[in-house]
């Protein structure tokens, strides 16, 4: 029997965690670990799982993408702790921006894609940690992380005036 009390309790900080570095908006985080147990419950009862965390990280940096991927061009930055050396307001505004491009950028990547980024930057996993998450291979991290990069390269380059 699956104790669900425990694992949402072990968890829950981890499943927040991996949506928010993701959304950086708290009501869209809640959501995500909704949906995310739910989805585990019914995996649970289907089939035995193997490792939870590595289940749940996959289930998270999925569903924190989907709903990025709804928001469109609407992204919210409200409550997101930017840690910034930067003084001027100016540059605290340009930094929002960024953030707001590469969160439009990311929502833009092919699923698998996405997720490898988004594991390797936002959640600081290694090659072999995203493999086991994600069910593959070290080398498709690999090759994923640098499709992901170069798309999110192009994506990001700054417009030349006059272009």
């Amino acid at each position: 029997m699956i104790d669900w009390n425990r694992i949402v309790r072990d968890h829950g900080p981890m499943v927040f965690g991996v949506a928010w570095r993701i959304l950086g908006h708290a009501a869209d985080c809640e959501d995500v670990v909704q949906e995310v147990f739910l989805q585990a419950h019914r995996i649970g009862q289907e089939q035995p799982v193997r490792h939870w965390p590595a289940l749940l990280r996959r289930l998270a940096s999925h569903r924190a993408l989907d709903r990025l991927r709804l928001r469109k061009n609407h992204l919210s930055l409200d409550g997101l702790d930017l840690t910034t050396s930067f003084d001027s307001p100016d540059d605290v505004a340009i930094e929002r921006e960024l953030v707001d491009r590469l969160r439009e950028a990311v929502a833009g990547l092919p699923e698998r894609e996405a997720a490898v980024f988004c594991l390797r930057y936002f959640e600081d996993l290694s090659y072999q940690q995203i493999a086991d998450t994600l069910d593959i291979n070290a080398g498709a991290v690999a090759t994923a992380l640098h499709k992901a990069r170069a798309k999110l390269e192009t994506l990001l380059m700054p417009v030349r005036q006059g272009e």
